[in-house]
């Protein structure tokens, strides 16, 4: 049975596939499969979780430095950390 691989508009139907890791030599910092946040993401998260939660910018630049890239996570983290320092 033959399947046309393009779509009604003539474009390449997309599909979902396993990205491809990347290799030791590729990652600048030596950590195993995570990104770093690139610096204007980072003061963006920073601000952010400080406007958001109510605390302070060293304490969001802390969390985003040990979190990273999980946003919910980081979110949670910065609620747990106002309502302990109460």
């Amino acid at each position: 049975m033959f399947v046309d691989p393009l779509s009604e508009h003539g474009q390449p139907k997309r599909t979902l596939r396993k990205r491809r890791g990347r290799s030791a030599e590729d990652r600048h910092d030596g950590r195993d499969g995570i990104a770093s946040v690139p610096s204007e993401e980072k003061s963006f998260r920073i601000w952010f979780l400080s406007s958001e939660t109510g605390i302070t910018a060293d304490q969001a630049c802390e969390l985003v430095d040990r979190i990273e890239t999980d946003g919910a996570a980081l979110l949670n983290a910065a609620r747990l950390m106002k309502i302990h320092s109460q």
